[in-house]
């Protein structure tokens, strides 16, 4: 291909795009034409990334790689177990391998970067857990912490931690209820933003596609490193830390703690948000996408709460009905809003 694929790489990991081309992107990427060459971008581009890092840091070189690229590694073996999917990955480093489903690489993009660092350090076995659109679900760590875990997100962690530390790697948002180990540190990391703790309650949000990173503390004391850990905060319990990753703007809020947890009750609540933002949720809620033009959205912000049973139906006539300005039509496994 003569540098083609080289080329198309570059383009993509120092650009956004949309969600359509992304996913053409990938498409392309996985199809299985010129495997090698394709391989062989990657790398390189990995290698050059990591010559960029500002320091030795294998976090912060991670932060940075995270930072510019969406491209994916593999080398893994999964299986689904009560809705969630457990990624096991080897410590040796493994052969690339394509698999045919874009859907897992977006997935694993962001995530199997830091896998691929760990594993030359010869750590033990990584397990990823990734809960699908549409679910919440719960699950206990090696050391007897307790997670929930919100819709379309995923957790990497060891199936066993070290002596030193306990730290897992967060693309999505999750609640914690730390096991209490006053001689090794809990941290949960994300694109340039951790948040340690002994032993202790907080939550996380840090969605690759959302505007803001953040973290409410309900219960001890957590230090939040944010702004790619330059910069650092110590929480005390309900406090929250909202980090804007667009502008670099802090935010250090007293939120209701009613409001912040809702999503582990199932509950949908939706405290001064744009329709845009609100539409962002509700597509990871539901499983469904959102058909619209972005200029027949104002820049009004509204609050909703909805029960936890609530259908996509009964939550779109209550914002329809809000707003007076728009209408919406629910077809197969999208919904297409449109202007009175």
């Amino acid at each position: 291909m003569n540098g083609y694929a080289k080329k198309i790489i570059s383009l993509f990991v120092g650009h956004r795009f949309s969600k359509k081309t992304t996913a053409r992107f990938y498409d392309w990427l996985t199809d299985g034409n010129h495997a090698e060459e394709k391989e062989e971008a990657l790398r390189e581009l990995f290698d050059k990334t990591l010559l960029q890092a500002e320091e030795p840091d294998l976090d912060r070189a991670l932060a940075e790689w995270r930072l510019r690229s969406g491209i994916p590694y593999t080398g893994i073996r999964s299986r689904l177990r009560s809705g969630i999917l457990s990624t096991h990955i080897r410590r040796r480093l493994p052969r690339w391998l394509w698999p045919s489903a874009a859907s897992v690489l977006l997935l694993l993009s962001l995530s199997l970067g830091a896998a691929l660092l760990r594993m030359a350090k010869d750590e033990p076995d990584l397990v990823q857990a990734h809960i699908p659109y549409s679910q919440i679900k719960s699950l206990t760590l090696p050391d007897g912490t307790e997670v929930r875990l919100n819709s379309g997100s995923t957790l990497l962690y060891p199936e066993k931690f070290g002596r030193k530390g306990r730290s897992v790697f967060l693309i999505g948002e999750a609640g914690f209820k730390v096991q209490p180990d006053a001689k090794r540190p809990f941290v949960v990391k994300t694109d340039g933003f951790q948040v340690t703790a002994l032993g202790t309650e907080f939550d996380v949000s840090a969605y690759p596609d959302d505007k803001a990173v953040s973290a409410v503390l309900l219960e001890g004391s957590v230090l939040v490193e944010f702004d790619n850990l330059s910069k650092s905060r110590i929480l005390r319990p309900g406090e929250q830390l909202v980090f804007n990753k667009d502008d670099r703007g802090l935010q250090l809020k007293v939120p209701d703690i009613e409001d912040v947890t809702a999503w582990k009750r199932g509950e949908l609540v939706f405290r001064q948000m744009t329709i845009s933002d609100i539409i962002t949720v509700l597509e990871r809620r539901f499983d469904i996408t959102f058909v619209y033009r972005l200029h027949d959205f104002s820049t009004d912000r509204y609050s909703f709460r909805f029960r936890e049973d609530a259908s996509l139906e009964e939550v779109m006539e209550v914002i329809t009905d809000v707003t007076g300005i728009l209408r919406f039509r629910i077809e197969d496994d999208k919904c297409r809003i449109t202007r009175k």
